[in-house]
């Protein structure tokens, strides 16, 4: 799914991106203050207790939780399948672990023994020799080049992937980036060698660099980002990691907001509603609970030829929307689809194909299921971190934005306020949770918005407020 637009907005506590295309919103990433993503950072871990009939390990890599590290992310590459987690750890040891999966609710983050290192065009496998290229790269004499590219590198320690960005890529830029990408991971061993455990050896990029990272290919246009010290900070990255985008980069100097001026904020609420209308009439009604995600798909007011095929045009809609809405929310665990049921057979192989190629590039790797006996079709989506409505939303059912989201937004509101009706103070009145919310959570946030205005804020909770209604004075 290509991206022509990156659009990059701060705010007291927060970054988010939006990555667009022909005004569609493809996905959004938010990145808040004290609840940064870890996924992809390496630690020096020391090991606290080895769980031999959970075949697992906890390590203690300096964060609140201790990270969990199963057998299978444990083993060496040359590990056996009758193995043990003893076989190659004990209490007490140091060792090297890249987070895979961000801690959540009572959990710690998930850990892994083989770290890679990802760069725009390739992937350093430390761990794991050789040279390998991306099942997409489908024409053979530009996989050739590409080994031949590669091909002094299969000597030197760890290998490479070759990810689908490569194929754009010239020879000399791959040949750079590996010797950077080899760089890094000898910086990393030498503060592992010297190092006490628990301690943090690499930070992976912040989202605002990572989206660029991932989608800064030759369908991109532009990148807009409405603050002047995260876009220098974004030009040095680009101009030593990605030059060919760095003259994309541009500072947003408009009156309204950047989200409200391309009408991002709009999205956004489309993208938070259960419903989700096809371009037929019918419309899909997504719904999230903690065991799984449930997608129902409607013909509504769809018409047109007779029932069968009928069914297999809205489910085929349906197909492309799914895959669309799993990355846009980003959806991840069991997935159940109810589709438009269809009669025949080939209809629903039919239109299994066509969810098969829409989830093609999706780099969540979903494991597409197939029809079950009742009608139903399943699949999985690996969680690499929290989805849309649980970052935004909040209640059982996440139909409502969180304390955190409205005193975030609220933040924001009063710094508008603040260029529009400049003044020595302002007051801030809104429902207690979020009050509490605002001087507990999101007191970092609060007080950057301090060091912006140049003055304190005055929060005051209001039981008779709406919990989304913040409402800014002078």
């Amino acid at each position: 799914m290509t991206v022509d637009r990156i659009l990059i907005s701060t705010g007291p506590g927060e970054v988010r991106v939006a990555e667009l295309n022909d005004g569609e919103l493809i996905g959004l990433t938010f990145e808040r203050l004290g609840h940064e993503s870890r996924v992809g950072d390496i630690f020096l871990g020391r090991v606290e207790a080895v769980i031999h009939n959970l075949q697992a390990a906890f390590v203690d890599i300096g964060l609140a939780r201790s990270g969990f590290l199963a057998l299978p992310e444990a083993r060496p590459v040359n590990g056996g399948p009758d193995d043990a987690i003893g076989d190659y750890l004990k209490e007490g040891d140091a060792v090297v672990v890249q987070v895979t999966r961000d801690p959540e609710e009572e959990k710690g983050a998930k850990l892994t023994t083989r770290p890679v290192l990802t760069g725009r065009d390739l992937v350093f496998t430390p761990k794991q020799p050789g040279i390998s290229i991306s099942r997409r790269i489908s024409d053979a004499a530009e996989r050739d080049r590409l080994d031949a590219v590669m091909a002094d590198q299969k000597s030197g320690e760890g290998g490479f992937i070759l990810r689908t960005a490569a194929q754009e890529a010239e020879d000399e830029d791959l040949k750079a980036e590996a010797g950077r990408l080899r760089q890094r991971w000898a910086e990393i061993g030498t503060l592992a060698d010297t190092g006490q455990a628990p301690a943090c050896l690499y930070r992976e990029l912040d989202q605002a660099r990572r989206v660029l990272r991932e989608q800064g290919g030759v369908d991109l246009n532009a990148v807009l980002v409405d603050d002047a010290d995260l876009h220098k900070r974004l030009i040095d990255f680009t101009k030593e990691e990605m030059p060919d985008i760095t003259e994309m980069l541009h500072l947003y100097r408009g009156d309204d907001t950047l989200f409200e001026s391309e009408g991002v904020e709009e999205l956004i609420e489309m993208a938070l509603d259960t419903t989700v209308p096809l371009p037929s009439g019918g419309d899909l009604i997504i719904s999230e609970t903690p065991a799984l995600t449930a997608i129902d798909v409607n013909t509504g007011n769809a018409s047109g030829g007779n029932r069968e095929r009928l069914a297999f045009d809205v489910n085929s809609e349906a197909a492309h929307s799914i895959a669309h809405q799993l990355r846009l929310r980003n959806l991840s665990g069991l997935i159940v689809i109810d589709f438009v049921s269809m009669r025949r057979t080939d209809s629903q192989e039919n239109v299994l194909s066509v969810l098969r190629k829409a989830l093609a590039d999706d780099p969540n790797q979903p494991f597409l299921g197939g029809f079950t006996r009742l009608g139903l079709v399943e699949l999985t989506r690996r969680r690499k971190a929290p989805s849309l409505s649980e970052l935004i939303c909040d209640g059982p059912a996440r139909l409502i934005n969180s304390p955190l989201t409205v005193a975030l937004g609220g933040l924001r509101a009063a710094l508008r306020e603040a260029v529009a009706t400049p003044a020595a103070g302002y007051r801030v009145t809104c429902h207690p949770a979020v009050a509490e919310a605002l001087m507990g959570e999101a007191d970092a946030a609060r007080k950057q918005a301090e060091t912006e205005l140049g003055g304190a804020l005055e929060v005051t909770g209001d039981a008779t407020l709406a919990l989304d209604t913040v409402l800014i004075e002078s």
